[in-house]
């Protein structure tokens, strides 16, 4: 296992191997074989295994793969509402802004880094 602080000394290669080991896991817990997940997502056996031995796959994939398996919960953290700071609201005239400035404060580095 890794904590959240170590995930940053991973390469992009090495995270993409995790999540397909994490999958292959899940799949395996649940005695679901490639064929059966095949049927359950609608994707191939073979892109099954591409994403379970850390390949580069879409994320159509990875989503079609985790409804199959009954895990799109693994997602939630990522479809969770982000909200604006009520200062940032204010200094944009109260909507929230539609693009970035490349500008950030200390305050804002730190929470990216959360």
């Amino acid at each position: 296992m890794y904590s959240s602080s170590d995930v940053y000394e991973l390469s992009d290669t090495e995270i993409i191997g995790m999540i397909g080991e994490k999958i292959r896991t899940i799949r395996l817990n649940n005695n679901v074989t490639r064929e059966q997940l095949q049927e359950a997502s609608g994707v191939h056996m073979k892109t099954i295994g591409d994403l379970e031995n850390g390949k580069n796959v879409t994320m159509i994939t990875l989503i079609s793969v985790l409804r199959g398996l009954k895990r799109l919960n693994l997602l939630d953290r990522l479809l969770d509402d982000e909200s604006v700071s009520p200062l940032l609201l204010y200094k944009a005239g109260g909507s929230a802004p539609k693009r970035a400035t490349g500008r950030s404060s200390e305050a804002q580095k730190k929470r990216m880094r959360l």
